[in-house]
């Protein structure tokens, strides 16, 4: 089973993300890598693929996540996979390119399952297929709770650490890892802080100011009633 290490890989202090309003944001990726099998490779398995979800930079989502159930193509044996723990990811040898389902279900049983979509790409967009370039396509999303439960908010925190597999348990996953694209999503989390933080404080501004105009209105109303009825004061 994969295990969490915090002395191999320290927490991330700006994550997750949580706003005022109480939503708390957990950044996560998910996509597929293809490696083609070469001239020699039988007619319907020209490639290998991995398809997999991931936390942005590849933090272990177990605490939070219960299991992620993939839907292949039917031609595929049992075409529905459920993968109850981490590393979250499927591999299989196919030839064809098509749409694969992903389900995420959380163990905090308030949290609905989150339905993915992605798309298998086997061939590179530009050159031709080779043995030493995987073909990588990825995407970040991020899952958004509003107003999470205690509990479901420790799970969260217990996410932040670095995934970490055992020797020869998810070896293929492993072996992904080095694919995977470049990830600029903890600058990115600081950048959305840092704007966060400005306008909190200039939301603190207008209110202070509007309060104050709020207020000298209320004393010029008080002093144009008292003109038009004639009571000015001495």
């Amino acid at each position: 089973r994969a295990t969490r290490s915090g002395a191999a890989a320290p927490p991330n202090t700006v994550w997750p993300i949580k706003d005022r309003e109480g939503y708390v944001t957990v950044p996560f990726a998910y996509g597929s890598i293809a490696v083609w099998q070469g001239k020699r490779a039988p007619e319907f398995q020209t490639h290998r693929w991995h398809v997999y979800l991931r936390g942005a930079s590849n933090e272990d989502l177990s605490p939070l996540v219960e299991r992620v159930i993939f839907q292949l193509h039917p031609s595929f044996n049992n075409p529905t996979r459920v993968v109850d723990q981490a590393p979250f990811h499927v591999t299989e040898l196919g030839w064809g390119e098509f749409d694969i389902g992903i389900k995420v279900y959380f163990h905090d049983g308030t949290e609905q399952g989150i339905d993915l979509k992605h798309q298998l790409q086997l061939f590179p967009k530009s050159g031709e297929p080779s043995m030493k370039r995987p073909v990588v396509h990825e995407r970040y999303d991020e899952f958004v709770f509003n107003q999470p439960s205690e509990g479901l908010m420790q799970r969260i925190h217990m996410c932040n650490t670095r995934l970490t597999v055992p020797p020869g348990i998810g070896s293929s996953y492993t072996s992904l890892e080095p694919h995977f694209s470049p990830n600029y999503y903890h600058d990115e989390l600081l950048r959305m802080q840092a704007a966060q933080r400005r306008v909190q404080a200039e939301t603190e501004l207008l209110k202070e100011e509007f309060e104050r105009v709020d207020a000298e209105y209320g004393l010029l109303s008080d002093e144009v009633r008292r003109l038009e009825s004639g009571k000015i004061p001495q």
